[in-house]
């Protein structure tokens, strides 16, 4: 709650409110666990193992590199501490394996998150402030992933709920959730996020189809209801398609493919570089800022790549490509959940800088919190 009122995803510089979020957040793994992340044996998880190399790979390597290199130390924290949150699920899984009801709680807490960083982006982009002064990094709180999960999941709920028939506790659901995901299309659609809304109609579509197959005659309820709600709420969906195009049409991919190819120059020119990268805190000249020079990219893996080289690229995709394993478990248990956390996990990975915040550790740890939670309070 400190971080979805007071905190930035990117702040600029570490301050009272980083601090505070993050000694709680060291708390609550503990001493023990962060331990168990570096020296505990991992034999019969493949992601944990990838993972253990990985986070052991990153803190010495690239951080010894920008030693070296003398990058300056703020933004090489600012590096590091997002790189630390990919291992969120490392760090708490086994709290929530002790405890899975916990797991409920930092549901809530990831959706107030989305809700509070919507509304704080909404009432920045109309009336210039929100809940405290908001500096200009936070006209990024929209972009964040827990924003798009916290609307797909509120929906995918609420046509949950009407599939499950036509009663007044039902129906009341149904609206309540409705309502609060329009905040969150409301903060995307203000800053036309191409890709969020996109995930939006296809997360629909999707989750519609599941319950088409499903069961075809409550699936057809929902279909009509769907199209009377949105005859209520009245959207402008033509304009928006509009805008969006528009944007399409006068920035095109925002330079993504010129940024990798900047990216690829920046390493491959030397050996060192391309297998160990420049380091936490390297920077680069980026097209997709207008040639300024910036310490991040918008793909995760052109990111890795930059700062920890090819070695450090290998070992997140093994890394990755456990958690996305789990996450294909989590959608064959729950396609309403597991969707609904592929859809910005996946942006985040391709599109969006927002790899780098917390939000992105914490929906990180619902793939493998998920897994445990249903095991042990879903009948399958």
């Amino acid at each position: 709650m400190i971080y979805a009122v007071f905190g930035s995803p990117t702040p600029n510089n570490v301050g009272v409110i980083e601090l505070l979020v993050g000694g709680l957040l060291a708390l609550s793994i503990g001493a023990g666990r962060v331990r168990d992340v570096f020296m505990h044996r991992y034999k019969s998880r493949f992601w944990k193992s990838a993972g253990q190399l990985f986070i052991i790979y990153g803190l010495s390597v690239p951080l010894l590199i920008g030693v070296i290199s003398g990058n300056n130390l703020t933004v090489m924290l600012r590096d590091i501490i997002p790189f630390l949150f990919l291992f969120m699920p490392m760090f708490l899984l086994p709290l929530l394996r002790a405890r899975p009801y916990y797991f409920r709680s930092i549901l809530l807490a990831i959706l107030m998150v989305g809700l509070l960083f919507s509304l704080r982006s909404i009432m920045m982009r109309f009336y210039g402030r929100c809940f405290i002064d908001c500096p200009d990094e936070l006209l990024y709180l929209e972009n964040m992933p827990t924003v798009l999960f916290t609307c797909l999941l509120m929906i995918g709920a609420a046509m949950s709920f009407i599939m499950r028939g036509l009663k007044f506790k039902n129906i009341a659901v149904f609206v309540i959730l409705i309502a609060l995901s329009l905040i969150p299309i409301a903060a995307m659609a203000s800053t036309l996020q191409r890709a969020s809304l996109g995930a939006l109609a296809f997360y629909i579509v999707l989750i519609q189809g599941y319950f088409f197959y499903k069961s075809p005659r409550r699936a057809t309820i929902l279909l009509i209801i769907g199209v009377i709600t949105a005859l209520i709420i009245n959207i402008s969906f033509s304009s928006l398609f509009t805008s969006l195009l528009d944007k399409t049409q006068s920035v095109g991919l925002n330079m993504r493919p010129q940024e990798f190819f900047a990216v690829w120059d920046a390493v491959s020119a030397n050996p060192m570089t391309f297998l160990f990268g420049i380091g936490w805190g390297g920077q680069f000249y980026s097209p997709a800022v207008g040639g300024l020079s910036v310490n991040f990219t918008h793909n995760f893996f052109s990111f890795l790549m930059l700062k920890t080289g090819l070695i450090g690229v290998m070992c997140c995709i093994a890394y990755i490509a456990g958690l996305l394993e789990r996450l294909s478990r989590v959608i064959l248990k729950n396609p309403v959940f597991g969707m609904a956390l592929a859809a910005p996990i996946l942006i985040d990975l391709t599109l969006y800088a927002s790899f780098k915040s917390l939000d992105f550790g914490l929906v990180l740890l619902l793939i493998s919190g998920s897994l445990v939670y249903f095991r042990d309070y879903m009948d399958e």
